[in-house]
């Protein structure tokens, strides 16, 4: 009977299913860690494609992701939500392997990536995907981070939770960043395809 409700309070939307979701994960549930996964990991996985570029990588960086967080559940106060808990640990975990393997290639042949885009469940055509994520490659990594992460769902306050930085400073950073990305899309002339397909960001 406890089993069932605990279900039915997990998947209610809002701070009640947060609370009873990290209650079970404190007390070590198996069920809830399955749980914990099936809610949040594709979410994660296409953020973490749309930075590393490469699935395989992506998956590894995701399992890293929730071994961390599960270690590391005892130590979370839930100041903010799970969910951007989640992707504070998948993101910074990601940029330290970009990091890592940056090192590794300068004294290593280069290795040809996966084409594969985070970007493609919302657009029309593969091709128009790649050209986009080809684009978002060129950016600062700060401004193709929180182009993805506005891309996959996440709020101002979410992104700046994730990122570390003042709401203010994630505002001006999302604004330049659409706007530098219009420019170069409109320079690939790939602006009336994009903006027919949804591509482009939302306040």
């Amino acid at each position: 009977m406890t089993r069932k409700r605990d279900e039915t309070i997990l998947f209610l939307p809002g701070e009640r299913g947060e609370r009873a979701l990290r209650a079970r994960l404190a007390a070590g549930e198996d069920a809830a860690y399955r749980d914990c996964y099936q809610q949040h990991a594709p979410k994660l996985m296409r953020l973490l494609v749309g930075i590393l570029r490469n699935k395989a990588r992506a998956e590894e960086i995701l399992q890293e992701t929730f071994i961390a967080a599960f270690r590391g559940i005892a130590g979370f106060r839930g100041e903010v939500s799970l969910a951007t808990w989640l992707a504070r640990i998948a993101t910074n975990r990601a940029y330290n392997a970009i990091r890592d393997e940056s090192r590794a290639k300068r004294t290593a042949p280069p290795q040809e990536e996966e084409p594969v885009s985070s970007f493609e469940p919302r657009v029309e055509g593969r091709d128009l995907a790649r050209k986009v994520m080809v684009i978002l490659d060129q950016m600062d990594p700060v401004k193709k981070l929180a182009l993805l992460l506005q891309a996959e769902g996440y709020s101002v306050a979410e992104i700046a939770e994730i990122c570390a930085e003042p709401r203010g400073t994630i505002l001006a950073r999302l604004s330049r960043s659409r706007a530098e990305l219009s420019l170069r899309m409109a320079e690939a002339g790939l602006v009336a395809q994009a903006t027919s397909a949804g591509v482009e960001g939302h306040s």
